[in-house]
């Protein structure tokens, strides 16, 4: 039975204890409060444009989930102030380079491919062998963090993309040290292609922050809340990674597009989407062993039923949600069934440059070879979960996900 209170390595409880007892004494702590993350923003970047206000209700709800919620020790704490803090700079930013590098947003969009489908269904895995391909760019997560340079800064070091890549590697490199066995569950590292999601973080419409912390209320408001104003600046910076490399096609992946792909297709009409199909038991559960590792590492205690059930709720949500929006949209989405994804991946990864009209290269062939050679499933450990382990049934998800099961024609 995993822990409700689950335990850090002996340095963090450490420096939780005394990070807990300046809070409690009310001394100088971590605050996570609008001012606490907005004015080093602002100092840290020399811009004060946040660019459009539609953020600041979602900035508002995430930080009082943060605190009501969260349940959050002093590193908790620490981590999601400067989480939120890193998006409000990239609003910034963001803000700045429209309006001074306009011709970075005057340029179309190549299409990029975008891998969707619920977590844990084997997006990864695809994305990566997607990401063999010399002519895809696949964004290591360093540069998701931090896509944008600080353009007022009078010192060349930290504008560049050296500078950034070190600042990102240096605020990823603790996840492992904290939440010890997330490697065998997800492995993930600055310079490895990652999740899109981490771009939507900078509108404050985003699955991410549920990721990273279980802000509940937060969860609720996301659920319901309208998700195209937070896609068309996703658009805008993928225009700014488009311009990095103009010459290479960007492949992308984030199971949160799933329930939002009215919103991506109107960004971006014309992006090539991928959808992974598995049975939605075995996604829950092993997306529930995710998130109470992740949210391990920030909460002094996890409720471990409310947080399965939450994700339940929301990912049943998603799906009637990507079910609905497809129901009016041109049949161009390519589903794959995760069981042919993991028993013939290239034969499955040949189907989709198909469909594409996608030039395969012999290069390409090489290096899926030697990808998926190289990592086979398990190479970092067994991950194992039950829905017992988070106190719900098979048949208690199974019925939230009917409809998917027929439309996609899913075997449980």
């Amino acid at each position: 039975m995993i822990e409700f209170k689950p335990k850090l390595p002996l340095p963090f409880r450490l420096l939780n204890k005394v990070g807990d007892s300046l809070h409690r004494l009310n001394l100088p702590s971590v605050e996570l409060s609008e001012e606490a993350v907005r004015n080093p923003a602002i100092k840290r970047t020399g811009l004060e444009d946040f660019g459009e206000q539609y953020h600041q209700e979602g900035l508002s709800r995430v930080l009082e989930s943060a605190v009501e919620d969260a349940n959050l020790h002093f590193i908790g704490r620490l981590i999601i102030q400067n989480a939120v803090k890193i998006n409000l700079m990239k609003r910034l930013w963001l803000t700045e380079a429209v309006k001074h590098h306009t011709e970075i947003f005057q340029r179309p969009l190549r299409p990029p491919i975008i891998v969707i489908g619920l977590p844990r269904t084997g997006t990864t895995f695809l994305h990566r062998m997607l990401a063999a391909d010399p002519a895809n760019r696949a964004v290591p997560m360093w540069e998701l963090m931090r896509p944008l340079p600080n353009s007022r800064t009078t010192c060349s070091w930290k504008g560049s993309a050296t500078y950034r890549r070190y600042m990102a590697k240096s605020e990823i490199g603790l996840w492992p040290k904290l939440a010890r066995d997330a490697d065998r569950k997800r492995y993930f590292r600055p310079d490895l292609p990652d999740e899109c999601m981490w771009l939507l973080n900078a509108t404050f419409v985003s699955f991410g922050f549920w990721v990273l912390a279980p802000v509940y209320r937060y969860l609720e408001w996301y659920k319901k809340h309208d998700r195209f104003k937070s896609y068309m600046e996703y658009r805008q910076m993928l225009q700014v990674l488009q311009a990095v490399d103009p010459n290479r096609r960007l492949t992308l992946k984030a199971p949160a597009h799933t329930g939002s792909i009215d919103a991506l297709l109107h960004a971006i009409p014309d992006a090539l989407i991928i959808q992974i199909h598995r049975d939605p038991v075995t996604a829950c559960n092993s997306f529930s062993s995710l998130l109470y590792t992740i949210h391990s590492a920030v909460s002094n205690k996890i409720d471990i039923k409310a947080m399965a059930f939450a994700n339940l709720s929301f990912l049943a949500n998603e799906i009637q949600r990507n079910i609905a929006a497809r129901a009016t949209l041109p049949n161009t989405i390519v589903d794959v069934h995760y069981d042919k994804l993991a028993t013939e991946p290239i034969a499955t990864v040949g189907d989709i440059y198909e469909h594409f009209g996608l030039r395969w290269s012999e290069t390409f062939q090489d290096n899926l070879n030697s990808y998926v050679t190289s990592n086979p499933k398990g190479k970092h450990g067994d991950h194992n979960y039950d829905s017992a382990t988070f106190g719900l049934t098979d048949a208690e998800i199974s019925r939230q996900f009917e409809q998917y099961y027929k439309r996609f024609n899913i075997t449980p």
